[in-house]
């Protein structure tokens, strides 16, 4: 899967890759700190969207990840004066995004904050 994802992300570096703002045809983009982790879980287009799409949208992933017929793209999200964690994780099963979930860790007094589209979408 990293491979994959290498090829993919330097794929995407090579034609263009699609600008902060842009969004897919499935409405997916680049979540950033102003992002409304809530709302853009809840709006999320689970088992529509590729891990190919993801790449050339969100970009290259921080971190990847194959656990149990799962792959795994994490994507930091630089929090003001590096206090903390946020990361975003798409989880891709079958070729689609199944679920993504978000994490805020010790950013804000210290709470840590996680969130799940499945969850918020009532799947």
């Amino acid at each position: 899967m990293k491979r994959l994802v290498l090829l993919l992300g330097f794929f995407c570096l090579g034609l263009g890759m699609a600008h902060a703002g842009d969004a897919s045809p499935n409405g997916v983009y680049r979540p950033t700190l102003a992002t409304n982790a809530r709302s853009y879980l809840k709006k999320f287009p689970l088992n529509r969207v590729s891990p190919d799409e993801i790449v050339q949208y969100v970009g290259t992933p921080d971190k990847t990840a194959s656990i149990a017929g799962s792959d795994y793209l994490t994507y930091n999200i630089e929090p003001k004066k590096g206090n903390g964690i946020i990361e975003y994780t798409f989880i891709v099963k079958g070729g689609v995004v199944v679920n993504v979930t978000y994490l805020n860790s010790g950013n804000f007094f210290g709470v840590t904050q996680r969130e799940s589209a499945v969850q918020l979408q009532g799947h």
